[in-house]
């Protein structure tokens, strides 16, 4: 069996990190992607990042990865955010800065593209705003799968034909149909934004093509109090429930 892990959007939660990961271990898998954003909002930074570089995952560069780069990016974030990354900053050391500032945009492997925001590579762009034309995100890239983050959300696209549809993505098991290509939005480890507070994250056979989306519960109020503790807005912690 040929099985990969995919999860994105860990935001410096590392109480949600470590539950997701304690979980994969029951799992054997060839490789292990995160799809950007491991830091932004949350208060361990620095822990989250040594965690998934001590496991060998492989990383990505999120639109927060990106505002650390200079003070161009750094505008599009409003006022919490652009705050929550100056503080970033100063809590990570000069090695993991320079290691995240130069994440690639995207990856292709395993006949799968990997990606932030849209493909082939945005890091900042959202699906939503294509909701009524999937088909030019289809048209950008060649693979037949492509796993994205940015939106906290799960949702999947199937295309067919020229067609498009935009399907749920629910906990369990997952068919993407050998006969259709499939945009899936993974959801988010540190800070989900899809009505359930549990950590997510995926895990796809390559060989069957089901894609098993895996909740994860971790110690939430360990997170808002590590929040609370370090200055950042109370509102990245008062969401996580």
């Amino acid at each position: 069996m040929s099985r990969i892990a995919i999860m994105s959007d860990v935001h410096a939660n590392f109480e949600a990190l470590k539950a997701v990961l304690a979980d994969l271990d029951g799992f054997a898998v060839d490789a292990v992607y995160c799809l950007g954003d491991q830091i932004g909002y949350g208060p361990n930074p620095q822990q989250c990042v040594d965690m998934l570089r001590e496991r060998g995952v492989n990383c990505l560069m999120g639109n927060h990865e990106q505002g650390l780069i200079n003070i161009y990016y750094l505008r599009g974030f409003n006022q919490p955010a652009a705050d929550a990354l100056r503080k970033t900053r100063e809590m990570l050391s000069e090695e993991i800065y320079q290691w995240l500032v130069s994440r690639p945009k995207s990856m292709v492997e395993y006949g799968c593209r990997f990606v932030h925001g849209t493909p082939p590579d945005f890091v900042a762009e959202y699906l939503w705003k294509y909701e009524k034309n999937m088909g030019e995100i289809f048209a950008r890239y060649p693979e037949d799968i492509c796993f994205a983050g940015h939106t906290h959300d799960l949702i999947r696209y199937a295309h067919r034909g020229g067609v498009s549809e935009k399907l749920p993505l629910n906990q369990g098991e997952t068919l993407l149909e050998p006969d259709m290509r499939h945009l899936v939005n993974i959801g988010a480890v540190g800070q989900p934004r899809d009505g359930d507070n549990r950590a997510k994250y995926g895990l796809f056979d390559l060989d069957s093509r089901i894609l098993t989306m895996r909740f994860v519960e971790y110690d939430i109020q360990k997170t808002v109090d590590d929040i609370r503790r370090h200055g950042f807005h109370r509102a990245f912690g008062d969401r996580l429930w």
